[in-house]
């Protein structure tokens, strides 16, 4: 007992040792905690910030806050602002806007409808009531300015943050936000009337995230982690209103909002966000640009020709480089060492280096315009290490996740590649790892995830070989049940040596990582990549992948046994007859062929549920019992969305998987007095007797959940799209499933991935 314990704490005090420390910047608000800040305590509560590595201090607004001046003065490293900032940037303050998440802002000015104030030109001569910040808010001052009220020539209260001073007559307007004030005061009863400066054409932005130039120069990578990691937490929250706000109500509520008010305030923005016109957070130069013009006309800033629009808005596909970055590039030779021959990561031919990593440091050249780059093939991986070593200016591939050289360092994740299973094409798909748990797989013994695997999977009997060819052999001689091994090193043998005895029967939940080595002596050349690298986008990756994973996941199988037997049993059994059934022997096995017949008749043979003939059979055998006996039936019909682009982007080995996932998930999760079947392609059907349609709709959409919540191990998210129809008195067979069929196309047409029932 005091041994396990030892080993314990040894294994925490290792973890604590080698745990990567958060880097530590702080995230200043312009308010107090609000609805209007969702999405950075959503990224702080969620995790998402911690996944790239940060731990965000998110600070209230106070009246020391000065928000542009801390953050050039390095007092904070991110801050929320208004469009103002751009009247910052054109005091060349320098700045940079991040990401917009409001189209519109959401401050307003406010009257009492008793007061007689209808319109902003009503204000003059009135008293306004605006915070000092409120009071240089663009938004505002353009819409009183251009509709002759003078700010200047105004009588401008101090704001007092009290609803009440407005309702009882102490200020004529006062500055509110949409998602707050209104909700105050119709709980209250009282009308009042919004003058919304959008209305009047000044349609500026609100919640601009930004930080200073200096801040990128010095960490640009850092830049795009908290933009990213943000944004991804602000569709979060968006798209989880009433969680979002129970999170703020109990940990972000120093104003001491009720639950209802702050949920309230998330379905206002949540409407200023304008969601459905692009991406959460995306700036428009052209508004940058109209903004600044309108600020000119109107006098509230001067016209600053100098002023660049690029300059001011964060590309996060651009790479910025440092002077000293681009003078290194500009004196430096980048040599990549590589494998001579390690297909298909590289591929000599006709003395032509092609593969995975050449693709990928050609599109690293591309994007930095190197001006001396090469690649060096290298027979044995330790003298790639020797030169390394030696020479700061090279690099190499690293796919291990123990080759932790004291002397190297690691670039971040170029791409995740996924680890599969090759097996005989007469073994099923392998939808789960404990499938194949004691059995025995073939696996490279010099694999650069050889130990990790053994480590991860104690119960798979693993053999070592010495290659891949090696490997192959014991598979196809029946010593292995499957190979492991990467997956484009499986696709691209499969493909290349015409092996169509062979399939790619799954995949592991364990990903490997591709990245490069670089000297630690060097960390210019380290940051160089690491910035490039963050650039690659998807589709970027998706092309070089696509040329090598294109391949057929199963050949065709050859159904000739059948008929070979079939004959001879049909003579044996006319024997059989004509003898009265003596050779009860025989009779053993024609009954045990039968059954194997039957199966290939009925069942689906990729997926292994009904074919369309049983479950069109079971479908009307069930209608006739339900007209019979006045009893519920409904169906659920759907298909996988997009499920053409899945096929002609990752290969139909990759769409076969995921009808194969899809049935398995669905098999799991319905009753087993239900029917399901293929239909047809990537069409299924579901019969469920005895059950309504409200009840088949509350499956469907569980069904819905599982399926888009599944990690399927591909680059693509997959969903599917589901129709539900009840048996009415007048149906047909045919009828019946044609409103569903109808439903499920209704919902491909308007979003996908959603129910429908009819």
């Amino acid at each position: 007992m005091y041994f396990k314990t030892l080993i314990i704490v040894f294994i925490l005090f290792g973890s604590t040792l080698y745990s990567k420390e958060l880097e530590k910047i702080s995230l200043q608000l312009d308010w107090l905690h609000q609805f209007q800040f969702a999405g950075y305590y959503i990224a702080k509560e969620k995790g998402f910030y911690n996944d790239v590595n940060l731990d965000v201090d998110i600070k209230e607004f106070n009246s020391n806050t000065k928000l542009v001046d801390d953050i050039l003065n390095s007092k904070t490293d991110y801050a929320i602002g208004k469009s103002s900032l751009i009247m910052d940037a054109l005091e060349n303050k320098e700045i940079l806007l991040l990401s917009a998440i409001y189209k519109s802002s959401p401050i307003v000015l406010i009257s009492l409808n008793k007061s007689g104030i209808k319109k902003p030109i009503d204000l003059i001569n009135k008293k306004i009531m605006l915070t000092k910040d409120a009071k240089s808010s663009p938004s505002i001052i353009s819409m009183l300015t251009s509709q002759g009220v003078s700010i200047e020539n105004s009588n401008i209260l101090p704001h007092s943050f009290k609803i009440n001073d407005l309702i009882n007559n102490k200020t004529d307007a006062m500055a509110c936000y949409l998602s707050n004030e209104p909700y105050l005061l119709k709980q209250k009863g009282i009308d009042f009337t919004i003058h919304n400066p959008s209305d009047y054409g000044f349609d500026f932005y609100g919640g601009l995230l930004f930080t200073s130039k200096k801040e990128l120069h010095n960490n640009s990578l850092r830049v795009k982690k908290f933009q990213s990691s943000s944004l991804k937490a602000w569709k979060y929250a968006f798209d989880n209103i009433n969680e979002t706000a129970e999170i703020i109500y109990e940990k972000y509520n120093t104003q001491n909002k009720t639950l209802e008010a702050i949920i309230f305030e998330g379905e206002t923005l949540k409407k200023l966000a304008n969601l459905k016109e692009g991406k959460v957070g995306e700036i428009d130069q052209n508004k940058i640009e109209e903004i600044k013009r309108l600020y000119f006309l109107l006098g509230i800033t001067s016209n600053n020709k100098n002023f660049e629009i690029n300059d001011l808005i964060y590309n996060p596909n651009k790479i910025y480089l440092t002077k000293e970055e681009k003078e290194y590039l500009e004196k430096n030779e980048i040599t990549l060492l590589t494998n001579s021959n390690f297909p298909p990561f590289t591929i000599i031919k006709n003395s032509s280096l092609s593969g995975i990593e050449i693709d990928y440091w050609n599109l690293i050249n591309k994007k930095l315009q190197i001006i001396s780059a090469n690649t060096q093939t290298i027979e044995k991986n330790s003298f790639a290490i020797d030169i390394l070593k030696n020479n700061q200016n090279s690099i190499k591939y690293a796919f291990s996740e123990n080759d932790n050289n004291s002397f190297l360092k690691k670039t971040n994740t170029i791409d995740e590649l996924s680890i599969g299973i090759v097996t005989l094409t007469d073994k099923p798909f392998i939808a789960s790892i404990s499938e194949i748990d004691n059995k025995k797989i073939a696996i490279i013994k010099y694999s650069s995830f050889n130990e990790n695997l053994k480590l991860e999977y104690p119960k798979i009997n693993f053999i070592e070989t010495k290659n891949f060819k090696e490997s192959l052999k014991l598979l196809s001689e029946k010593k292995v049940f499957g190979v492991i091994d990467k997956l484009p090193l499986l696709s691209y043998n499969i493909t290349k040596n015409s092996l169509t005895n062979i399939k790619i029967s799954g995949t592991l939940d364990k990903k490997f990582h591709m990245k490069l080595l670089v000297n630690k002596e060097n960390p210019l050349l380290l940051n160089i990549l690491n910035k490039t690298i963050s650039t690659i986008s998807s589709k970027e990756r998706d092309e070089i992948n696509k040329k090598y994973y294109s391949i057929i996941y199963q050949a065709s199988i050859d159904y000739s046994w059948i008929y070979k037997i079939v004959i001879p049993l049909l003579i044996i059994l006319f024997i059989v007859m004509i003898l009265n059934f003596r050779l009860k022997k025989e009779i053993k096995k024609r009954k045990k062929i039968e059954r194997e017949l039957n199966k290939v008749a009925n069942m689906d043979s990729l997926t292994n549920i009904y074919n369309r003939r049983k479950i069109e059979s079971l479908y009307e055998n069930e209608l006739a019992r339900i007209k019979r006996y006045k009893r519920d039936l409904s169906v659920i019909f759907f298909d996988v969305d997009d499920f053409k682009q899945i096929n002609d982007s990752l290969g139909h080995v990759i769409g076969d998987y995921v009808l194969v996932k899809i049935a398995y998930l669905i098999k799991d999760n319905i009753r087993n007095e239900d029917f399901f079947g293929r239909w047809g392609g990537e069409e299924f059907l579901i019969v469920l007797p005895e059950t309504n349609k409200e009840k088949a709709l509350k499956v469907a959409c569980i069904l819905r959940d599982k399926i888009s919540s599944y990690d399927f191990c591909i680059n693509k998210k997959i969903t599917c799209s589901f129709g539900v129809s009840q048996f009415k008195d007048l149906d047909s067979a045919d009828s019946l499933l044609t409103r569903a069929d109808n439903a499920m196309y209704h919902v491909k047409k308007n979003g996908k991935n959603e129910v429908k029932a009819v």
